[in-house]
């Protein structure tokens, strides 16, 4: 196993390079992912990894915010985030929105919809380079008609560990050599909360909470006043 930090020279290259053919553990700042292609051979190569049990889906992370809103339904979001700006402050979150058919289903799409991680600094950086690097690798079957080329990302553990996401070094390094993984990439991670991000589903004018995670209160403050009686709820 090659273990290399995100902010050394040449990492973001490796990384793409590396993830086009096989899953990368990737340390963000309050918990260890895996991501891997946004194709149907990524999803397998993470189920292989994760053991992952029927009736999951995965998530991606967010290059650019445009591309997202230019992919969800029309009507889906709210006005206020249906803007790449605002959606660019819900850094450490996950949005879930409407991106097509609500029959569709597949390993990235439940019932239409998808959610997508934000973050920003140098794993943003990388999430970018990322998206215009795999524009080759559009897998529209899979994404039920969307041009998404976003890397899948998902916790770094078994799938229904009773142990839940990880968030300590010595269990991901655990897990990367158990489980064969070739890359893990290390980042300065957060001091304060750790565990995996929230999520938040918009559907029109309505915003849900799907997971509560670190940094929710500054989360909410981020929301127009007429939002947020909903999220409380």
């Amino acid at each position: 196993m090659k273990t290399i930090h995100i902010e050394d020279t040449g990492a973001i290259e490796t990384i793409v390079e590396r993830v086009r053919h096989e899953v990368v553990l990737l340390q963000l700042p309050t918990v260890y992912t895996l991501i891997a292609a946004p194709t149907r051979e990524g999803v397998e190569q993470l189920n292989a990894h994760k053991n992952r049990l029927e009736g999951k889906n995965y998530g991606t992370v967010l290059g650019r915010a445009d591309r997202f809103l230019d992919q969800a339904r029309d009507g889906e979001m709210p006005k206020h985030f249906n803007v790449a700006t605002r959606l660019e402050d819900m850094q450490g979150a996950f949005i879930r929105t409407v991106f097509t058919d609500r029959k569709f289903n597949s390993s990235v799409i439940r019932e239409g919809t998808h959610q997508s991680l934000v973050l920003d600094g140098i794993h943003r950086s990388l999430f970018r380079h990322a998206e215009e690097s795999l524009s080759d690798q559009y897998d529209r079957e899979l994404w039920g008609g969307c041009e998404i080329s976003n890397l899948l990302c998902t916790s770094a553990n078994l799938s229904g560990d009773p142990l839940g996401s990880i968030t300590d070094l010595s269990r991901a390094e655990h897990f990367s050599k158990s489980r064969g993984i070739g890359l893990f990439v290390r980042c300065q991670e957060s001091q304060h909360e750790k565990g995996s991000y929230p999520i938040f589903e918009f559907s029109g004018q309505r915003v849900s909470i799907r997971r509560e995670g670190p940094g929710m209160e500054k989360l909410i403050e981020r929301f127009p006043q007429q939002l947020r009686p909903v999220i409380a709820a």
